[in-house]
């Protein structure tokens, strides 16, 4: 009676059960990378640094990476919201997930062909880089020469961080 080899000794006489698991390896791989980013349209701005999107008839809330812009009650708080509508507002954008906050919302890069609204939002003195969150190392770069030329925000003379801003909010109520 002839014995049957191990599966692992008779794949390795078959190189086309091989190459299919390969190629199906190399697509799950891939599959995994596009998990991350997807495109959709921005149905809403909530404010400089957070957005809605609909993607397959549902809306997914969105935390731009690596910036954070003025409150809404803030000095530019609406001027950094209104910059941000003008740019993506009704647009098809790509999403490129890279975490979730405390929240639960999306984490994202947001890019508007192969402009990255992210890195704009902080070129144009909208917002300011949120160095504890932050994983851009171009972003501290466009923060400076905004700073620098005194765009938008950076315009005043003491322009009061969003953070700073919270926790002064907490302690007055």
């Amino acid at each position: 009676m002839k014995r049957k080899l191990p599966l692992f000794k008779r794949l390795q006489h078959n190189p086309i059960i091989c190459i299919v698991i390969l190629l199906i390896a190399v697509g799950f791989y891939y599959y995994q990378i596009s998990e991350n980013s997807f495109t959709a349209e921005v149905i809403h701005v909530i404010d400089g640094d957070t957005i809605d999107v609909l993607v397959v008839n549902q809306s997914i809330r969105i935390r731009l990476a690596g910036i954070d812009a003025p409150e809404t009650g803030q000095a530019f708080g609406a001027k950094a919201k209104k910059v941000l509508a003008d740019m993506i507002k009704n647009k098809v954008v790509t999403v490129i997930q890279v975490d979730k906050d405390q929240y639960q919302r999306m984490v994202a890069i947001i890019k508007l062909d192969e402009l990255n609204i992210n890195q704009e939002m902080v070129r144009l003195g909208m917002a300011w880089v949120y160095t504890n969150y932050n994983q851009d190392y171009n972003l501290p770069l466009l923060e400076a020469k905004a700073k620098a030329n005194k765009t938008g925000l950076w315009s005043q003379s003491n322009p009061i961080p969003p953070w700073v801003y919270r926790k002064q909010l907490v302690k007055l109520k």
